[in-house]
C-alpha cells in the first residue's frame, strides 16, 4: 500500500538546529548568508534544510517535522502518538522517523502557559545514581520564558519539580518503558517506523533494534543516527563553515546527503510502494 505521509520528530539534529535563518556565524554574517556566499545555496526557513525534506522530495510524499531543539524522547512519543490519532484512518500509510534524544530533556505541561514546555537538565557527570546538575532551564520553541528561568530556589517551578520529583535512574527506566510500549503499539497497528540510536539504546528491546533501528552503511562503517553521520562524514556546521564556529550540529550538506541516502535505505528495506 502506498505511503501517504512521513512523520519526523527528534531534537535539534532533526530540526536543523544551527541552521536557523537568524543564527549568527560571527558578528558580521549569519550562517545562512555564509552558505549563500560560499556554496550558492539558500533557504527561506530552517525546515527546508532538514533531511526529512529531502526524503519527502525524493519519495514524493507529504511530510511533517515536529522536531525541536532541546526536545526529548517523551516529547517525541507524545507528539507522534497524537499525529497517528489524527491520521488514524490512514495509519498503515504512515511512515515514522524517530530520533530518541538523550536523558535530561523533559516534556512538561505548564498550567500557567496552558502548553507543553521543554525543560533541559545538564548533569554533572555520567553516574546515573548521581542526580546533581549544573544547569536547568525551560523553553517554548527557542524563546526563553522568564518565569521558567527564575534563579530563585524557592520560586523556580522547574527547580521545585527537580528537587522533589526527579530521579535520573528512575527517569531513564521510565522513558525506556515508554519507548518500548510505543514501539509495540506501532507494531501492533502495522505502522511503519525507523528510529535512531541514542542513550536509551541499551534499554530498548532487541526485537526493535534488530528490525527498526537505522543501519545505514557508509563506506566501511554502519551509521545509526544523523549526528554520527555528520561526524563521520566531516559535515558538521563547523566543518562546512571552515571552523568559524564550533557548532557540531549536522550541516546543510550533511542533512542533504543523509536525506538522500536514507531515502534509498527506506525504499530498500520497507514495502512502501
Amino acid at each position: 500500500m502506498n505511503l501517504r505521509k512521513i512523520y519526523c520528530n527528534g531534537c535539534s539534529h532533526s530540526a536543523g538546529g544551527g541552521l536557523e535563518v537568524d543564527r549568527l556565524l560571527d558578528k558580521k554574517i549569519t550562517v545562512r548568508d555564509y552558505y549563500k556566499e560560499k556554496y550558492n545555496v539558500y533557504w527561506e526557513s530552517q525546515l527546508e534544510t532538514t533531511y526529512i525534506r529531502y526524503i519527502s522530495d525524493n519519495l514524493g510524499i507529504e511530510f511533517t517535522n515536529e522536531s525541536a531543539s532541546g526536545g526529548g524522547s517523551e516529547r517525541v512519543i507524545r507528539m507522534a502518538y497524537d499525529f497517528i490519532k489524527k491520521n488514524w484512518k490512514i495509519k498503515e500509510q504512515l511512515f515514522l522517523i524517530l530520533e530518541l534524544p538523550s536523558l535530561g530533556r523533559l516534556d512538561l505541561f505548564s498550567k500557567k502557559l496552558d502548553d507543553y514546555i521543554i525543560a533541559n537538565l545538564q548533569f554533572n557527570n555520567n553516574d546515573y545514581l548521581d542526580d546533581s546538575i549544573s544547569n536547568l532551564y525551560g523553553t517554548r520553541g527557542y524563546y526563553i520564558n522568564e518565569y521558567y528561568n527564575d534563579n530563585s530556589e524557592i520560586t523556580h517551578p522547574l527547580k521545585s519539580y527537580y528537587n522533589n520529583f526527579f530521579s535520573r535512574k528512575q527517569q531513564f527506566a521510565k522513558v525506556g518503558r515508554e519507548i518500548n510500549t510505543f514501539f509495540s503499539y506501532l507494531k501492533y497497528n502495522n505502522i511503519k517506523f525507523i528510529f535512531f540510536t541514542g542513550e536509551f539504546s541499551p534499554i530498548i528491546d532487541t526485537y526493535f533494534k534488530t528490525n527498526n533501528l537505522l543501519k545505514l552503511k557508509v563506506g566501511n562503517i554502519v551509521i545509526e543516527d544523523l549526528h554520527e553521520f555528520a561526524i563521520q562524514t566531516k559535515s558538521t556546521i563547523a566543518e562546512e563553515c571552515d571552523f568559524l564556529t564550533t557548532d557540531l550540529h549536522p550541516g546543510y550538506f550533511s542533512h542533504k546527503n543523509f536525506g538522500n541516502l536514507l531515502s534509498s535505505y527506506i525504499i530498500e528495506n520497507y514495502e512502501i510502494f
